[in-house]
């Protein structure tokens, strides 16, 4: 579902405008480990095959280092807020 926006846009012909894809990417020190410099990135984007939306993770060449599962359980649900306002028609 892409979410229909009307308000604070220019209201010509009655055309809406449409929200079809949702990115944030997020940033982190590098681990030690590594030996990298750069900082890791971890973007969480809506994807949407025909079957509804869902959420893909992607990461670049740096990766995305935790020590345990729950530190992901933060940033998902931040990214989710967006999510799930991109849902509401």
């Amino acid at each position: 579902m892409i979410k229909i926006i009307n308000e604070g846009f220019p209201k010509e012909d009655e055309e809406e405008v449409l929200v079809e894809k949702i990115s944030v990417t997020y940033m982190q020190l590098p681990d030690c480990e590594s030996g990298e410099e750069d900082y890791q990135s971890l973007t969480l984007e809506t994807r949407d095959g025909g079957g509804g939306k869902f959420i893909n993770f992607k990461t670049e060449n740096t990766g995305w280092s935790i020590s345990d599962e729950n530190d992901l359980i933060p940033i998902v649900k931040h990214f989710r807020k967006f999510y799930e306002n991109s849902n509401n028609s």
